[in-house]
């Protein structure tokens, strides 16, 4: 019975180790995407920035990019803490397991040695035979005989679990001896992203400046982006209410075609969402059960404006209302759908370039500052499916897809359903 408990606690030791093992791993694979990604857009906001030459200030934009790329640093720096944090953990709970296993070491060990002394009280095998001997009946010989033979395999079975217990302990310390090395590297990994923190939040603090002495000519370029921006919003709100009323004047012309044929007067429905065909529900549908996991409409890129309502940096209280999200890019990047549907319109407009808007049953998304376009309307499209290219400003250089989502005729935050 001894026996049996003792094989159930290696057991059990074993199987917690691995259970924790997994947990941990998953925990620390997590965070390594999510450094991953901060490292990434960090990448892209450096690009941004080496366009600028030694001898030349940021422009707006590049320092809307640096901003985002302190951000990003700073989550950076946060996650490096919770990496070091899990290796804390982790150290912890293997120092924890390194100790279990040495006291059930000690407790098989200590039994093993009682039954060693056992052994030699009762003397020689001669002894063990006069045992076997001195039964009163061949039965009880059997049964001693029996019990003997048992006595020396559990012996065998307390030597082999002492030395499983020892080779899992060697291996907890390996584990425990690398994960104390990525401690060290993390923490070293800290100290780097702190020191660059610094350098760019003096950058930041210089561009700022820089900026605040051309703060007038900052004010006349906002006024012209904020036209610029409503003749968009103002395009896309008529090519969408066009396409409500095509679907509302078809609704109408079968409900008449219906009364005609019932002979009943129902009048059709009348209102500002979209009568969708059975197909178009069911993408419509998808498209939403997608929040938060759709691709961005760029490889690599980061939000340099947001949606809704941003402070200019440089300037005392200008504010602009942003109906989307503008994306800073690398040069010559590629526009992809960021969801199947049908090309609703593609236009140019003044201050935008070309504008593609895609439409998925009654959501739409918006891809504007094109450069090149490789659609069509009425084009069918895939997801990721490239559309077009991103246009560079003459300029400066610089690459910003302008992205916006709607549904019905209601313009929503594009961010929260994008996935990283």
């Amino acid at each position: 019975m001894r026996g049996l408990d003792s094989s159930r606690l290696l057991s059990f030791l074993l199987l917690m180790g691995f259970g924790f093992t997994l947990m941990g791993q998953t925990s620390k694979e997590t965070l390594e995407k999510r450094k991953t990604q901060l490292q990434a857009e960090i990448e892209v906001a450096n690009g941004i920035l080496r366009r600028t030459q030694q001898d030349r200030e940021l422009t707006l934009n590049q320092v809307q990019a640096l901003e985002q790329k302190i951000r990003a640093r700073e989550a950076l720096i946060a996650t490096v803490r919770d990496q070091i944090g899990e290796s804390e953990r982790e150290i912890e709970r293997q120092n924890a397991q390194i100790d279990s296993l040495d006291q059930s070491i000690n407790t098989l060990k200590d039994k093993y040695a009682g039954m060693i002394r056992a052994a030699q009280r009762r003397g020689s095998n001669n002894s063990a035979l006069a045992f076997v001997f001195a039964s009163e009946d061949l039965q009880q010989a059997l049964k001693r005989l029996y019990y003997l033979r048992q006595y020396s395999e559990f012996r065998l079975t307390q030597v082999d679990e002492i030395k499983a217990l020892q080779t899992e302990k060697a291996r907890v310390v390996n584990a425990l001896e690398a994960e104390q090395g990525i401690k060290r590297q993390l923490l070293g990994q800290e100290v780097s992203q702190r020191e660059e923190l610094v350098n760019e939040k003096a950058q930041q603090e210089t561009a700022v400046a820089n900026l605040s002495r051309k703060e007038s000519q900052i004010t006349t370029e906002i006024r012209q982006k904020r036209s610029e921006l409503e003749k968009l919003k103002q395009q896309i709100e008529r090519i969408i209410q066009e396409e409500l009323r095509r679907q509302q004047e078809a609704a109408r012309k079968k409900a008449e075609e219906a009364n005609a044929n019932n002979g009943t007067n129902t009048p059709p429905s009348s209102s500002n969402a979209f009568a969708l065909t059975p197909e178009g529900e069911a993408l419509a549908k998808d498209f939403a059960t997608n929040k938060g996991k759709l691709p961005w409409p760029v490889e690599r890129g980061i939000i340099t404006q947001n949606f809704g309502i941003n402070a200019v940096p440089g300037t005392s209280g200008v504010t602009i209302n942003n109906p989307g999200v503008d994306i800073g890019t690398p040069t010559e990047s590629k526009v992809r759908a960021v969801f199947q549907g049908e090309v609703s319109t593609v236009v140019r407009i003044p201050g935008a370039n070309r504008v593609v808007l895609v439409r998925h049953g009654n959501y739409f998304t918006v891809y504007s500052n094109l450069e090149d376009v490789y659609v069509q309307a009425g084009d069918q499209v895939a997801t990721k499916q490239e559309i077009g290219r991103v246009a560079a400003d003459p300029e400066t250089g610089e690459s910003t897809l302008h992205f916006e989502l709607w549904m019905n005729t209601n313009n929503q935050d594009p961010k929260p359903w994008l996935g990283r």
